[in-house]
């Protein structure tokens, strides 16, 4: 890994939020010169590296991990644009033919969406059928779920449990024997056994 690597994924990020390196830097909490074009290298030409303080700065704002930031960095963007998104309704998502033994998409069984703004080729969609998450969620809202980002605390996320329905909640609490998870709309806490949960994954975007 190189300066301009790090500059690179900067840049990219950027430029995936649609704004300027500076307008990043003032997003983070940081003084906007940071990230500026003029501050990156030195008297004699040679760039500077971003301090470890400002690229974690950076990286906590946006919710990033360094493997995340890895793919701005080295990754194609123009390999996004053809990224198609598998997708189903709630309701058909509590059909277990339609996952894998890994409780991943099977291929052919879901109908796919073009979504170039993805890196992760394990994520799915899940369609909003229903009222029930109103006003959170509407009917049609498209919920990109990412099955292998870590969840944490507050986390929206979409789970199916041993009475075979998907549901969508706010992660309040886990531990290896109990997760407590909270209703989106009446915001009660209901405590259930982690093992019994058959799948989870963090609302990663939402396309309304």
């Amino acid at each position: 890994m190189k300066q301009e690597d790090v500059w690179r994924g900067i840049d990219r990020l950027a430029d995936e939020l649609g704004v300027t390196p500076s307008r990043l830097a003032q997003m983070s909490g940081l003084d906007a010169a940071l990230l500026s074009q003029a501050r990156r290298h030195r008297p004699d030409g040679t760039l500077r590296w971003p301090t470890l303080e400002t690229l974690s700065r950076v990286l906590n704002s946006f919710d990033l991990t360094l493997d995340e930031f890895a793919g701005h960095m080295f990754g194609d963007p123009t390999s996004k644009a053809g990224f198609m998104l598998p997708c189903l309704n709630l309701i058909a998502a509590t059909d277990d033919t339609h996952f894998d033994k890994e409780n991943l998409p099977i291929r052919g069984r879901w109908m796919m969406v073009e979504f170039p703004d993805l890196r992760d080729p394990n994520c799915f969609g899940l369609l909003v059928d229903t009222d029930r998450y109103e006003p959170i969620y509407r009917e049609n809202d498209l919920l990109v779920c990412a099955p292998g980002q870590q969840m944490r605390r507050g986390d929206r996320i979409a789970f199916k449990a041993e009475d075979g329905y998907v549901r969508l909640a706010e992660l309040s609490k886990q531990s290896t024997f109990t997760t407590d998870l909270t209703d989106l709309v009446t915001e009660e806490t209901e405590t259930m056994p982690t093992a019994s949960l058959i799948w989870t994954a963090r609302i990663a975007w939402v396309r309304q």
